[in-house]
């Protein structure tokens, strides 16, 4: 079985994307690069290539913070931005696919009725993931 190595950092909003990508930063090896992903969740009824021009460049804006973040850091990284009816299944691709050692995903106490019925992308990753998971959790304001 091949190492796994590398980080993914699991990016929802502009918001957590510098502070995603330094605790990424801080905890990943020297030497091993960053996956900085975005996932456009869109509902099970539309088709994942509609055009979303709002949602692609949004998910280019979060992307660009986190990875101008690796570079201050001298961390080497990959940018991706997917499509998804479900981003714990999409994430959980990217981390099989990428043979991934570690992800590190931020949370926000506010919930959705989709989470609430469903669980969370946190929840579906704990449950399945191949590597370690850090999850960020800011304080209850």
């Amino acid at each position: 079985m091949a190492k796994r190595t590398g980080t993914l950092v699991g990016i929802k909003e502009r918001s957590h994307a510098r502070a995603l990508t330094e605790l990424a930063c801080e905890v990943t090896p020297a030497g091993e690069a960053l996956l900085l992903v975005h996932v456009i969740e869109l509902p099970d009824n539309t088709p994942l290539d509609a055009p979303l021009l709002a949602s692609d460049r949004a998910a280019h804006q979060i992307l660009r913070v986190a990875a101008q973040v690796a570079q201050k850091h001298g961390r080497k990284a990959t940018t991706r931005s997917l499509r998804a009816h479900h981003a714990g299944k999409a994430l959980l691709e990217e981390l099989k696919d990428g043979k991934i050692a570690l992800a590190v995903l931020g949370f926000h106490h506010g919930r959705n009725l989709r989470e609430l019925l469903a669980g969370t992308t946190h929840q579906y990753l704990a449950r399945r993931a191949p590597c370690r998971l850090l999850l960020d959790i800011p304080p209850r304001k």
